[in-house]
């Protein structure tokens, strides 16, 4: 069998859809879930999650990042098929998935470890996602894997994300945000938007509570600039309806977006179902 020239391999959090994943044949690295108690509720997590209140019970997912073997294990398979690898992961100063992945490219042969390339994007979820379609695009071109990988980080600078929760009591419950905060904001009828600075996430807007999709549509049309041409991608916690009319709102603006997905349970665990994410980058 002949060798492909590039593959890719990422983290879960990369959040492309399941279509472009096959597409791609992108390798996917899982992080370890402990759902605990809400193991015994039916559905998926969110349902879970939505189930447990009810019963008065703020649970949430714990995750741990992958291993070094589970990344090695991953390198070993696509190098049989691929020349190189570019191996994308979520933000190093928000996980320690980077590092993992680092490890496991250290345990290689000599001769293999040169032809895996590991990638902080400094971004995850649907921001995560756009840089390894920004890769699929550069590979397309068949352009050497040094101008690929710097071009990647100039897109870097470029791929912004804006994210919102719909209730932060599930962010609270696992420590992600203090109690007096979160209580704060639900009295005075104000949500934090976050984002990704730098590779750290941080609270970069506050506004007056409404309906998620318009909150951080409002937000977005503030960052871009008019003239230039945007592609979009969006991740929800088990929201479709407002996911779906983000999406519409962005239409009106001619912006094309990407992919439309569940954002990966690690990170919908954490901060709850009807959670929104939406990244972009202009060309």
């Amino acid at each position: 069998m002949q060798e492909k020239n590039i593959g890719i391999v990422a983290d879960e959090a990369v959040d492309l859809s399941e279509k472009i994943i096959k597409e791609n044949d992108i390798s996917i690295v899982n992080f370890k879930l402990e759902l605990g108690e809400l193991e015994k509720f039916p559905g998926n997590i969110y349902e879970k999650m939505r189930t447990a209140e009810k019963q008065g019970k703020i649970s949430f997912v714990k995750t741990s990042q992958p291993s070094i073997n589970d990344f090695a294990k991953a390198f070993n398979e696509k190098l049989k098929e691929y020349k190189e690898i570019i191996c994308f992961t979520i933000s190093s100063k928000v996980s320690g998935t980077y590092n993992s992945a680092i490890q496991a490219q250290k345990f290689l042969s000599s001769e293999l470890k040169e032809r895996v390339h590991v990638f902080d994007t400094l971004n995850g979820s649907a921001g995560e996602g756009l840089i390894a379609l920004k890769a699929i695009e550069l590979i397309k071109q068949k352009l050497h894997i040094k101008e690929i990988l710097n071009k990647l980080s100039e897109e870097i600078k470029n791929t912004h994300l804006l994210g919102i929760y719909e209730n932060g009591k599930w962010l609270e419950a696992s420590g992600r945000i203090p109690r007096f905060i979160n209580k704060g904001a639900e009295r005075i009828g104000i949500k934090p938007i976050f984002g990704f600075k730098d590779g750290k996430l941080k609270i970069v807007a506050i506004k007056r509570v409404q309906e998620v999709a318009d909150i951080l549509f409002e937000e977005f049309k503030k960052k871009i600039e008019p003239n230039k041409k945007t592609i979009a991608a969006i991740t929800h916690a088990d929201n479709e309806p407002q996911a779906n009319k983000l999406k519409d709102l962005l239409s009106k603006l001619n912006i094309d977006v990407a992919f439309n997905t569940m954002v990966c349970l690690p990170i919908g665990g954490h901060i709850g179902p009807g959670a929104l994410v939406l990244s972009w980058y202009q060309k």
